[in-house]
């Protein structure tokens, strides 16, 4: 996965919002968050932010503590942006994404994996896997991205998007009232962010990126499963997520067997699958790396 941060997919940020006062922005911005929680486009807007999310997350761990992030980010521009507005526009959608408690500080997985030193490839899929978690992202991926990909569609195009949008738009509250711009505007930069990550290549028809996924993080994937409770090999086999990453069962299972002693113990005997987990938790896994 090679990240393309020289296009960022939430476009320029920084002087699309230089007509209102950065406060204004800002709590407008924070009145859609609480409005749309369960399903809201403009996550796609924000873009990837992936060199940003690696520093923000690194400092957060080090500093443990949200307020003394903050700090750093306004008053001592770590981002080095030239506006509070931006400044604080990506330390927001980071910690909306990223950090699950601002008052508790909290290390989740992937923390872990962004202070482990780990290759570029590593850190940049498992920070993907968690930002398809959001449930716009995670929607849009596995009922249209994913269904082109499998029937072997060679590109997408942001009118497509536009138009799977609008048919499940009355569907779900978070869209049903979205202006045609925002829609469109959803569609375009949720294409972006799947070119920043690696997933699609190209300007203005987006094909589908040749990639491959490191040992690392199929096993941080199989571990996050168990974490969420998946317990057995077909329920970790067969569960959707790997479908954020564009791998079907056939796909997950030879990716088992290239890490079945390094991280997880697979076997296939028939029509019988057994896989176990050879660290207790991910902490482990991670350190293993």
């Amino acid at each position: 996965m090679t990240p393309q941060d020289n296009e960022p997919a939430g476009g320029d940020v920084e002087s699309g919002r230089s007509d209102a006062p950065d406060d204004q922005n800002e709590q407008q911005e924070e009145s859609d968050e609480e409005s749309t929680l369960e399903l809201d486009p403009k996550i796609a807007h924000h873009g990837a932010y992936l060199d940003e999310t690696k520093l923000l997350l690194r400092e957060y761990r080090r500093l443990e503590s949200f307020d003394a992030l903050k700090e750093r980010v306004v008053e001592e521009n770590i981002l080095n942006k030239s506006t509070d507005y931006y400044r604080k526009n990506i330390l927001r959608e980071v910690a909306r994404r990223y950090i699950p408690d601002k008052e508790t500080y909290t290390t989740t997985p992937l923390m872990r994996v962004l202070d482990a030193d780990l290759r570029d490839d590593v850190e940049n899929w498992c920070l993907y896997y968690e930002f398809a978690q959001d449930p716009f992202i995670r929607l849009v991926t596995l009922e249209y991205l994913y269904p082109e990909f499998e029937q072997g569609t060679l590109s997408v195009r942001s009118e497509e998007v536009v138009e799977f949008l609008e048919n499940i738009q009355d569907e779900y509250d978070g869209l049903r009232d979205r202006t045609d711009t925002t829609i469109e505007e959803a569609a375009s930069k949720y294409l972006a962010a799947m070119k920043n990550f690696g997933l699609l290549e190209g300007r203005q028809r987006k094909e589908f990126a040749i990639t491959y996924i490191p040992d690392e993080a199929i096993a941080y994937v199989v571990y996050r499963l168990f974490d969420a409770g998946v317990d057995t090999a077909a329920g970790i086999i067969e569960h959707e997520d790997w479908q954020l990453l564009l791998l079907d069962e056939e796909d997950v299972r030879r990716r088992l067997q290239d890490i079945s002693s390094s991280y997880v113990r697979y076997e296939k005997l028939g029509s019988t699958e057994r896989l176990e987990r050879l660290y207790d938790d991910t902490e482990a896994l991670i350190n293993a790396f």
